[in-house]
């Protein structure tokens, strides 16, 4: 049997995601990480990209959507703490309210005391590219 590592994926709002996996690859700032059980500690910072989580069968389970962010393995496990997170794939039911963040944010956007807002404008964008990872 294979050995688990135990990974939770952060946001300022949730625990998105708390998982034994075989294999989490992590999108780093100088290009993917697989990170598995007994991995060297290490902080890293992470870019915009998907989270990927392997099963024992080596099979990917579950991907993340993050917006950036920083990476912790320790003999704990794995923490990644982003701004943003979104779970993808077809057994998540969130593309619908994806879509409709995307359109009020645009809606939002048009007015114009909100048209130079980064904030919107980045969390807009970041929505975009979960949709797209989607399809």
């Amino acid at each position: 049997m294979s050995e688990l590592i135990k990974i939770n994926i952060v946001t300022p709002l949730e625990l998105l995601k708390s998982k034994e996996t075989r294999m989490s690859v992590l999108p780093g700032s100088e290009g993917e990480l697989g990170i598995m059980s007994r991995h060297t500690p290490l902080l890293t910072l992470l870019d915009r990209g998907i989270v990927k989580l392997y099963d024992e069968n080596n099979s990917v389970s579950d991907q993340i959507a993050i917006d950036g962010g920083v990476a912790d393995v320790s003999e704990e496990g794995i923490t990644v703490l982003s701004e943003r997170a979104e779970v993808i794939g077809p057994s998540s039911s969130n593309k619908q309210i994806i879509e409709e963040k995307i359109i009020d944010l645009t809606l939002k956007l048009q007015k114009p005391e909100f048209q130079n807002d980064q904030a919107l404008n980045s969390e807009k964008n970041f929505l975009e590219f979960v949709i797209e990872k989607f399809n």
